[in-house]
């Protein structure tokens, strides 16, 4: 028992041991089938949302969905009772159904047809119309009804089932809400990183990784983040800790590598809070870190340009070009157009941003959601 606990504790970041666990069940209670399924009331009916199987159960699945684990079965359409709600019950399909009832002749029928003898089922609630059942059957061969003791291992092992399935739904929804967080960043181009104040790194998605791959200011060297010039090492290190410590605001801003111009990279930091650890241990604090690169040319959308400033195509590319540095004269020369043509598209997209000077246009765009949707 002790070794099937571990197991069931093991599902929730291991979700492939689930077949380990209902194997032991079944050689525990001398059972042929254990499946575990959560199921849906709605409708008057209950719908499977989710499954796991013993080894036997799902090599033989197919025949399995289609003779009895499908919408036709008549325990899908039992009501649970409200004693459910309040704690776990142990049923067999003799205590649901009358006996000769045309369900309980059907159900019996088909577990003859899958060479399944007797059924026992545990059922939990999880939440508001969401139940767990653990769903036993003796093999045919061996059609000796359940017990007492089938039934008081069967309730002990709900409330085990029941936090293994919790723990792995919140451990799922982390992962999903991590792979969101990284794909978001990825989208908008930023470069984000996740660090302790000791510049070790937690995690980072994509563009940090391809900048603190590329950058001659700041690397990843041993798993923490770090300053290529040592003129750099001491600032840095004031920022993870004064950002850890929630120092004052100044302080949470710095730019590394001056003295390579374009391969400088500007660094904003910032604390974050955290449950604390388990068993009161203290642990140093995460650091959020933003990093742009100002002399690498800006990932700024054309079509982003003309949707956000009602310009045309033309004054957008026109405005992007400007923006990524180039001068009127060049901008011409690289489209074609003559610099009167590039004037003329200037002065509308003035107009349409209400910006007085080119500078100002520049600015307004490289501060605008242009700049970080995709081409």
């Amino acid at each position: 028992m002790q070794e099937m606990l571990l197991n069931i504790y093991a599902c929730p970041s291991a979700p492939d041991r689930w077949s380990v666990v209902l194997d032991q069940v079944c050689d525990f209670m001398s059972v042929r089938s254990a499946v575990i399924q959560v199921l849906d009331y709605k409708g008057g009916r209950f719908n499977p949302v989710w499954d796991v199987r013993d080894s036997y159960s799902q090599a033989h699945r197919q025949e399995h969905d289609r003779v009895l684990n499908n919408g036709d079965n008549p325990r899908l359409r039992i009501c649970p009772s409200e004693r459910v709600a309040r704690q776990p019950v142990v049923t067999r399909d003799e205590d649901v159904f009358p006996p000769g009832s045309p369900e309980l002749l059907e159900l019996k029928q088909r577990r003859l047809m899958l060479q399944l003898g007797c059924n026992l089922c545990g059922l939990t609630e999880l939440s508001p119309g969401r139940f767990l059942v653990l769903v036993l059957h003796r093999s045919v061969m061996m059609d000796q009804p359940f017990g007492r003791a089938e039934e008081d291992l069967t309730m002990q092992l709900l409330p085990h089932l029941r936090q293994a399935i919790d723990l792995g739904e919140q451990l799922q929804s982390t992962r999903l809400q991590a792979d969101l967080l990284s794909e978001a960043g990825d989208v908008l181009g930023a470069a984000l990183v996740l660090c302790d104040t000791a510049g070790r790194i937690i995690w980072m998605n994509s563009p940090a990784r391809s900048l603190l791959h590329r950058s001659p200011a700041i690397r990843e060297m041993g798993g923490h983040i770090r300053a290529v010039q040592p003129a750099d090492t001491g600032p840095l290190r004031t920022l993870l800790s004064q950002a850890g410590a929630g120092g004052p605001a100044q302080a949470t801003q710095l730019t590394l590598g001056r003295m390579d111009g374009e391969g400088a990279v500007q660094v904003m930091a910032t604390g974050l809070h955290a449950a604390p650890m388990l068993w009161g241990r203290e642990s140093s604090r995460t650091v959020a870190l933003l990093l742009r690169e100002p002399g690498r040319p800006m990932n700024i959308s054309p079509a982003a340009v003309a949707t956000l400033f009602g310009m045309s195509a033309a004054e957008a590319r026109l405005t992007v070009g400007l923006c990524d540095g180039l001068s009127l004269r060049d901008y011409a020369q690289q489209r074609g157009i003559t610099e009167g043509t590039a004037r003329i598209q200037l002065k509308r997209a003035l107009a349409k941003t209400g910006c007085p000077r080119q500078a100002e246009l520049v600015r307004r765009v490289c501060t605008s959601l242009a700049v970080s949707m995709m081409q």
